[in-house]
């Protein structure tokens, strides 16, 4: 990454990229109000601007409006509506870095408008607390980490401790942040500048075992959610939402959507139950988590149709391939050259039987690369913590001065 890859603002590090041909261009440039000197791009200017404040604490919204093309050239539907108020993230105050992850990142995004879309527009942020959250009772949101759930947005923020260990232990989603292409990142200052500039730090051939335990449970969901779980689900939410009592939405009815069987078993029973019972049975689903109840109704449905969990089988033979490549050559791809492949994939063209003989394959391939390969054993913990207690004591030595 070279020097020039980043434009200054007066109070932040500003990624600008102008569109390269073949790629898929997200974002070009960020301008904050206030910021004089913040460079504009002139395809693509996103907004951030303070909205609220809460506890104290203020917030902002990151009000994004466009994507200029896709990965092969061609006009892509926008990621974002600025026309729609809603379609926000807020972003928490001290956020020093802020990039896109996911779909986006990976270059496997499916746009709304296809009928194999389940894809949210994912953000992970890093954020140095107040001095009181070092040096008082106060804890910077939970453990350190605090999740936004905005419409379409899913962001994660990290506390910049947090952050740091997350990165030792080999983190895949934490360490593809520190290896994304300039345009990626939506929000970058001196303290985030110096992380990704001491990402080798974090460099080891320990990431294997982070790697590969990510990728196997990837492998084990791909197939464990039970079928006739999944159309009681889709039974009752449906029904849920057309008596507009979803716990959601609650007093928004909705019309049955093309695709829903009300002459199947699962929604005869559903539409039997009384509001009390429906309700009582839907939160069940809705409590039993990420193997389940966090699932949106388009995914469900696919998982029927194709008989096992395609989205979960691209991250397994993603994150395989990417660990297979990062352990030979120390490179960590994260916008994917082989993106094509791996959207087929996500869509659920490839059987499982070959999904599971592929990644079985992947798996020998990254163990040889783990075995040959010219990494240190593990990260430079200690130059880490270093580079840690100076951004630390560098930041609340600014904000004592506020």
């Amino acid at each position: 990454m070279s020097e020039g890859d980043w434009t200054r603002g007066d109070s932040r590090v500003l990624p600008f990229c102008a569109p390269q041909p073949g790629t898929h261009q997200v974002a070009q440039g960020l301008q904050l109000v206030g910021s004089s000197n913040a460079r504009r791009s002139p395809d693509l200017v996103p907004t951030l601007f303070r909205t609220r404040q809460s506890h104290s604490t203020s917030v902002s919204a990151l009000q994004l409006s466009r994507v200029t093309q896709s990965n092969i050239g061609a006009p892509m539907p926008g990621i974002f509506d600025i026309e729609n108020p809603d379609h926000r993230a807020f972003v928490p105050e001290g956020t020093c870095f802020l990039a896109y992850r996911g779909s986006i990142a990976h270059n496997m995004y499916v746009p709304e408008s296809d009928p194999h879309s389940i894809d949210d527009v994912d953000l992970m942020g890093v954020v140095l607390g107040e001095p009181r959250h070092y040096f008082g009772l106060h804890e910077w949101s939970r453990r350190g980490t605090r999740e936004v759930k905005e419409g379409r947005y899913d962001c994660v923020f990290y506390e910049n401790r947090k952050m740091f260990g997350l990165l030792l232990q080999g983190n895949p989603n934490v360490m593809s942040m520190l290896w994304l292409r300039p345009q990626d990142y939506l929000i970058l200052n001196e303290p985030g500048r110096r992380i990704l500039q001491n990402r080798r730090l974090f460099d080891g051939k320990h990431v294997y075992t982070a790697f590969a335990g990510y990728a196997t449970q990837q492998l084990t969901k791909m197939e464990t959610r039970d079928q006739a779980q999944l159309r009681e689900y889709i039974a009752l939410t449906f029904e849920a939402k057309k008596r507009g009592i979803h716990p959601n939405q609650p007093g928004i009815a909705e019309n049955v959507p093309s695709g829903y069987a009300p002459g199947s078993d699962e929604a005869m029973n559903a539409a039997f139950h009384t509001d009390a019972a429906l309700l009582l049975r839907l939160r069940t689903y809705m409590k039993k988590g990420e193997n389940l109840g966090y699932l949106g109704d388009k995914r469900k449905r696919l998982i029927l149709e194709h008989g096992y969990d395609a989205k979960n089988a691209a991250h397994c033979i993603r994150l395989l391939r990417m660990a297979s490549e990062y352990l030979r050559t120390g490179e960590l791809t994260v916008f994917r050259p082989d993106a094509a492949e791996l959207l087929e994939i996500k869509r659920g063209k490839w059987p499982l039987s070959r999904v599971k003989e592929h990644a079985q394959d992947l798996f020998a391939e990254m163990q040889n690369a783990r075995d040959a390969s010219p990494l240190p054993e593990g990260p430079e913990t200690q130059r880490a913590e270093a580079l840690l207690v100076d951004i630390l004591t560098d930041h609340l030595a600014n904000a004592r001065k506020v």
